[in-house]
């Protein structure tokens, strides 16, 4: 017999026999599911177990575990017990047939023995009896747990276990230790049958007496000692009872009973003087437990269940202790009003319990009657201790608290919040509080416009607290609002003077803390803040990148961190997802990751195909990648200007497709088309550039960039005609101001040279620089000059 099993099963015998036990949940606990689960391999091994002594000593250790797993199980409070029968049947015959086939071996031997042969019986007497023990606590858990409400089921599971027990004591008795285990079996099992036959109070008295007698030296004898207090309350004898509640523990279950005994055998006295004796008796083991938590928490659930009226109980003694056990009481029932009464004058009766004051003013002040917190606020203050503290914080809390129920419109009370505010930081500059009533004191700034104090008055609040994650974001928010009002004023006269690249970068800093800040608010924020301090965040990085892209030096890394996911991480900011992509593409096309970029721009596309609204943004982003593409084909970076035309072509597909659905005409599009056309080009797609400019050109014939295209494409094939065609047509219909007008004539001049008509080609160059010097762009004179000195000036 496993002696943890053991321990087990008194515990779980006394629980269900309503002992009150605080008991912790065993290492074994599973589920009804699982438990049958494992029954079920089980009892494929009892034909073995039946035939092997060892594998029946094996079996017996195994079907006890099962046992004890079931007593827990059909004990836990929320345990179905209308679904227990089948498992108990099944955990009953297994044993019961392990127990069965070792007794007959036994009885067997000893049947030979008799006949003059020789055989041992002591391996299947143990056997045996190691089954028979936990049948009967197996018995003992059905009779009260799954047929509590069966009568003669419950009668006769009883008697059976008492039989069980019975039989195990006249086979152990060589061993005092297993003897006194068994009775004590029996005894809880008396008990319990006496609820349909009083006279087993008396056997269960004198088996528990039987253990109690062998002295506190036993194990069992607090589970005897325990068994007698219980069972004397059971008879109705308070009494009694007590005598044997007295020497129990004074904590946990034991504290429980002993109350429960105390409470009851005062209520069985009629005299006053003896009334009054137990009653002081009962206090002095209440106040044995003041400074034990788990204690305290007992004798107040106690005093709640054993005593119908607390108030006349407690209330009228002059002893402050019984105040504060009565508020404590009181609370515990909902007695809010009751507990703060008795928190005062527990709190005025002695100084030991001052804390009444604050608990006093916390019900009160839930009950919004604030006239009553400011009436105990003196007391609190006079008492000295960490609360004075609390009471010079409340006479900010209070006006602050009606302020905020006013709309935050009452300027008397705003008045009265700030004078409060500012007087509890004058003597708790680092006090408790002080974080909250910086933090309020700062927002008041913030909200008048005095950005740069609200600053200085957020930044003051430093440490891990609940305010210094979103103190730092406003403090950055703060220098960033100073320095848009700074820049706007700034020709105004009178108008504050700012060092704008200081307060700048000071933002800066304040931002990228915030940032760096947000695990650990999330770690120390309550569960419901935590929405609040991951939007913070997201608020931070879209103020940071955006002073970063107003500088025009943002570190594209950086950025492209920072805005990694940004849209799914905070989908409450949809309203910035078009800045959010622009920036995050600008930042991963500058760090050249170019694949990143087009996944990005499909996803767009793709989500708005055939969505005209916005078509401005996707138009943007074309011109973008373009306007990038040409700066980098004039610094000779072939790659990205390649890379970008390609992004340009991506963007502007969008818009070739809006014309071929007949959503949008081509002649409202064709600057955009003829921008595609020109990406085309850059990416060597001559047949898919060329079909644009068509199409462009079939809108609208007067258009140079499409007439452009068209000649570039015939000038390459050496189509000369149709190309100086088409730039005669460029040159007609474009303006002077614009550079593809003096392309037109320089490539028109270069064609003729291709043809041989190098006069025709020297005549359109002077003519063109005779009447514009200045010949455009210093780009385009460099090649006017270099073309005329080669066709003209040095030809021989």
């Amino acid at each position: 017999m496993n002696s943890t099993m053991r321990v087990f099963r008194l515990g779980t015998a006394l629980s269900a026999l309503g002992a009150l036990l605080f008991l912790a949940g065993s290492a074994y606990a599973q589920s009804l599911a699982e438990l049958d689960t494992e029954l079920g391999s089980v009892e494929g091994q009892l034909s073995a177990a039946e035939s092997s002594e060892q594998a029946g000593k094996d079996m017996v250790g195994k079907l006890d575990h099962l046992e004890s797993q079931f007593a827990e199980i059909a004990n836990g409070a929320k345990t179905d017990k209308s679904g227990l029968a089948p498992t108990y049947s099944r955990l009953e015959s297994a044993l019961n047939r392990i127990y069965n086939a070792y007794k007959k071996k036994k009885d067997d031997c000893i049947a030979q023995i008799d006949q003059g042969g020789q055989c041992d019986y002591n391996t299947p007497e143990q056997i045996a009896l190691g089954a028979l023990y936990p049948l009967s606590w197996l018995r003992f858990t059905a009779a009260t747990t799954v047929y509590g409400g069966d009568e003669n089921m419950s009668r006769r599971l009883l008697n059976e276990a008492i039989d069980g027990f019975t039989e195990s004591t006249l086979v152990v008795a060589f061993d005092a230790n297993l003897m006194r285990e068994n009775v004590l079996g029996r005894a809880y099992c008396e008990k319990e049958l006496a609820k349909f036959d009083k006279t087993e109070y008396d056997k269960a008295i004198a088996d528990f007496l039987q253990i109690y007698n062998d002295g506190p030296a036993t194990q069992q004898y607090k589970a005897a000692n325990q068994g007698l207090a219980t069972t004397y309350m059971a008879m109705g004898e308070p009494e009694k009872a007590k005598k044997y509640a007295g020497g129990m523990a004074t904590t946990g279950g034991g504290l429980m009973l002993r109350l429960a005994t105390m409470f009851s055998a005062e209520n069985a006295k009629h005299d006053p003087a003896a009334r009054a004796a137990q009653h002081k008796e009962i206090v002095d083991v209440l106040k044995g437990t003041e400074d034990n938590k788990e204690s305290w928490a007992i004798s107040i659930a106690a005093v709640g269940k054993y005593v119908m009226n607390p108030v006349a109980e407690f209330g009228s003694s002059s002893d402050p202790f019984e105040k504060w056990l009565l508020a404590n009481v009181l609370l515990n029932r909902k007695d809010d009003n009751g507990a703060a009464k008795y928190f005062v004058e527990a709190a005025r009766g002695s100084s030991k319990y001052a804390k009444g004051f604050r608990n006093a003013a916390a019900i009160y002040e839930a009950q919004h009657r604030y006239d009553l917190v400011e009436s105990l606020l003196g007391d609190i203050a006079r008492s000295g201790g960490p609360d004075a503290q609390w009471a010079t914080y409340m006479r900010y809390k209070l006006p602050r608290t009606q302020w905020e129920n006013s709309g935050q419109k009452n300027a008397g009370l705003e008045s009265q919040w700030v004078k409060g505010a500012e007087d509890y930081l004058k003597t708790n500059a680092g006090g408790q509080y002080a974080p909250e009533v910086r933090f309020r004191l700062a927002e008041r700034l913030q909200r008048g416009g005095q950005y740069l104090d609200a600053a200085k008055m957020y930044d003051s609040i430093t440490g891990t607290n609940e305010y210094s994650f979103t103190a730092k974001f406003n403090s950055a928010e703060c220098d960033y609002l100073a320095l848009v009002a700074a820049s706007s004023a700034k020709e105004a006269k009178g108008a504050p003077q700012v060092n704008a690249d200081e307060l700048r970068q000071a933002t800066i800093k304040g931002l990228e803390d915030t940032i760096k800040m947000e695990p650990e608010a999330l770690r120390i924020a309550p569960a419901s803040q935590h929405a609040f301090v991951h939007d913070t965040k997201g608020r931070a990085i879209l103020l940071l990148v955006g002073l970063l892209e107003y500088q025009k030096n943002a570190d594209p890394k950086q950025v492209a961190d920072l805005l990694d996911g940004f849209e799914s991480q905070y989908p409450s900011m949809s309203e910035r997802s078009r800045d959010v992509a622009e920036w995050r593409m600008s930042a991963l096309d500058q760090l050249g990751r170019y694949d990143e970029v087009e996944r990005s721009l499909r996803a767009i596309i793709e989500k708005n195909r055939g969505n005209t609204a916005q078509s401005d943004f996707i138009k943007e982003l074309g011109l973008d990648f373009w306007k990038v593409g040409q700066a980098a084909q004039a610094k000779g970076d072939d790659k990205a200007y390649r890379a970008n035309a390609k992004l340009a072509s991506v963007a502007y597909g969008f818009f070739e497709d809006l014309v071929q659905a007949g959503k949008t005409p081509a002649k409202n599009l064709t600057g955009t088309l003829s921008i595609l056309g020109q990406a085309y080009m850059a990416q060597n797609d001559e047949a898919k550039a060329e079909a644009v400019f068509q199409q462009v050109v079939k809108a609208d014939p007067a258009s140079p960039d499409a007439n452009a295209g068209l000649a570039r494409i015939a000038q390459a094939k050496k189509d000369y005609k149709d190309a100086v065609t088409m730039w005669t047509n460029v040159e007609n219909t474009a303006a002077e101001s614009d550079p593809l007008w003096y392309d037109a004539k320089y490539n028109v001049a270069l064609i003729y040279s291709e043809q041989g008509n190098i006069q025709g080609a020297c005549s359109k160059l002077a003519q063109t620089r005779a009447e514009h010097p200045s010949l455009g762009t210093p780009e385009m004179k460099n090649r006017w000059d270099q073309l005329q000195r080669k066709l003209c000036l040095d030809h021989k």
